[in-house]
């Protein structure tokens, strides 16, 4: 029987439509699953970038930074040099397989014992009693009056700087230099005070600057040590044991340690002195012409305490290292029988004499030693003081020269060797005062002149601080037994006179104590106590114009006394004899001893 065909027409809509939302419902399905797939697809790569980003970030980079980059390229047959904790703006020099460093490196940061006469084209070393001559360019060199000859040549050119043997330079000063296989630096360390420490727990990376992105210079390697120059909270700049300077991690190494390297180099033998144990007590005298010294017995009759007396005798006189000497031997042989050793002063006050001239020429240093050594024996004078206080910038190496050989000169004569210095600072460092001590009996410190003749402002001539510091300064450069701290017996009235504008005008003359006394009572003065400079005050008017005095006195100069016993210093010496009161002689005496 066949079906109704109107319904057999609806049954197959109705099944086409079925089979239409059958269709739709699969490609729903099967978008919602592509975007799901495409959701997850998506989330998965920024998961992944995520990811590899995090590990860029603390991922320490493995990139190493090339020698050269970091030395430089310092140029044919030379190499990049490491001095201590910097690089050094000189390369050094590679000869034959051997280390030469830049003359001018090795004097203004390892030692200035070695002279460059370049006059004679020589470099002199002197000893407490000799000078040794280094012919430029040679192997061979004079020593105490022999021929020597070293292994290779001790000085090396290139163009026109000079360089000097490590190997050589390392019989006097306690020096390492290492070098790399390929040569691409020399490490030299000449300091070996106590230093902080690092050692490494794990192995490390040195890195060119804090943080893990930076190139690596070197490998610490685990129980390796570095000497730490700055110390950070994550990351520390440290010097490795092969010349790298650079930074580290802190959690990779132990705590910061002192250490202090022992060191088995035979220290040079200091040079021999005629300093002895008994405390120095001078007073200089001043010369200014030959009659004067019939004064000495006067001068000196009611004088207690004093054992050298300093008589202004010599003076450079001219370029061609000639002295003019007041020297008297019946001065001396008056001196002797009243107890007092005779150390006779040269000064280069002169206006006429050239010093820098005359001392950067060994022929001149060598005439002016001889002539005076000369004239010191000839009198029977029992030392020489050596004041030469117009020195400049100029005589850096000069002057320090002139020195050792004055003091090898002297000590072969018999004769002490004293040097005045002034009061040390940064802008008068080159003075060198270390040398000085180091080769010289005696370094006299000239504790005044805090204000003087062109001061701009009025003010003590020498405080007790002014004093006291320059002692402690000097102390970091001179053996305490070889300083004699010298004091005023004079002080300055000072006059400030209104210019008008606003401006005013300082000057002042210099008073001995008497003349000071005097000079008090004829104005009717009562000094106060200034506690700033441990002195007596006086200030007054006088037709407009302010006059000022800080007073030099027995109170005072027992201050200053005592820095002598503080500091257990060589001695005590005083500017001049006849500005004193008579009691001066006993509170020095009390309060030095």
């Amino acid at each position: 029987m066949q079906g109704d065909p109107e319904n057999i027409k609806e049954h197959q809509t109705e099944t086409e439509n079925e089979n239409k939302e059958y269709q739709w419902r699969i490609r729903a399905r099967r978008e919602k699953r592509r975007r799901a797939a495409a959701v997850i697809i998506v989330l998965l790569i920024a998961a992944g970038a995520a990811a590899a980003w995090l590990v860029w970030k603390f991922m320490p980079t493995s990139e190493r930074m090339d020698p050269l980059a970091y030395f430089g390229e310092p140029g044919e047959g030379k190499t990049a040099l490491v001095l201590e904790d910097h690089i050094e703006e000189r390369p050094a020099l590679i000869k034959d397989g051997r280390v030469y460093l830049d003359f001018q490196t090795v004097r203004e940061n390892i030692t200035t014992r070695f002279y460059l006469d370049e006059e004679n084209n020589e470099i002199l070393y002197t000893t407490d009693k000799d000078t040794w001559v280094i012919p430029v360019g040679s192997a061979s060199y004079t020593a105490e009056g022999k021929e020597e000859t070293f292994k290779e040549p001790i000085t090396a050119a290139d163009g026109e700087d000079l360089f000097f043997s490590v190997n050589f330079l390392q019989q006097f000063v306690d020096l390492e230099c290492l070098t790399d296989e390929e040569m691409t630096h020399a490490f030299v360390r000449y300091i070996f005070d106590e230093e902080e420490i690092m050692t490494a727990e794990k192995d490390a990376a040195l890195r060119y600057q804090g943080g893990i992105k930076s190139p690596i210079l070197t490998d610490i390697a685990a129980g390796e040590s570095v000497r730490v120059l700055e110390r950070g909270e994550d990351w520390s700049k440290v010097v490795s044991g092969d010349g790298y300077i650079g930074w580290v991690r802190n959690r990779r190494f132990g705590d910061v340690t002192k250490y202090q390297e022992e060191r088995d180099f035979g220290e040079e033998a200091p040079y021999s002195t005629l300093a002895g144990d008994v405390l120095i007590n001078l007073v200089w005298h001043q010369i200014d012409n030959e009659d004067m010294n019939s004064f000495l017995a006067d001068d000196i009759k009611e004088m207690t305490g004093v054992n050298v007396i300093s008589p202004t005798w010599f003076s450079l006189s001219d370029n061609e290292g000639n002295i003019r000497s007041f020297g008297d031997k019946s001065y001396v042989r008056r001196a002797h029988r009243a107890g007092l050793q005779v150390w006779a002063l040269v000064d280069n006050f002169a206006p006429e004499v050239d010093t820098t001239a005359l001392l950067m020429s060994t022929a001149m240093r060598g005439t002016i030693i001889d002539n005076l050594v000369k004239e010191a024996l000839d009198l029977g004078v029992d030392g020489i003081n050596l004041d030469f206080e117009y020195i400049s910038e100029e005589d850096r190496y000069h002057y320090p020269q002139f020195v050792r050989e004055m003091g090898a000169a002297c000590r072969q004569a018999g004769l002490v060797f004293s040097v005045d210095v002034p009061e040390p600072y940064d802008f008068n460092s080159y003075f060198e005062r270390d040398e000085i001590g180091r080769t010289a009996d005696y370094v006299i410190l000239m504790g005044y002149d805090e204000h003087y003749a062109g001061s701009e402002e009025a003010g003590s001539v020498a405080s007790l601080s002014f004093e006291e510091n320059g002692i402690v300064r000097t102390l970091g450069e001179v053996p305490a037994g070889r300083i004699i701290s010298g004091v005023p017996f004079y002080t300055r009235i000072w006059y400030t006179t209104p210019n008008g504008d606003g401006t005013n005008t300082v000057t002042s003359e210099i008073l001995g104590m008497s003349a000071v006394q005097k000079t008090l009572e004829s104005y009717g003065l009562t000094p106060t106590w200034d506690e700033e400079t441990q002195q007596y005050y006086a200030g007054w008017d006088v037709e407009g114009t302010f006059c000022e005095i800080w007073i030099e006195d027995a109170e005072s100069l027992a201050k200053k006394a005592s820095l002598v016993s503080k500091y257990e210093l060589g001695g005590i010496a005083a500017w001049v004899l006849g500005d004193q009161t008579d009691d001066i002689w006993q509170v020095i005496s009390e309060n030095a001893a």
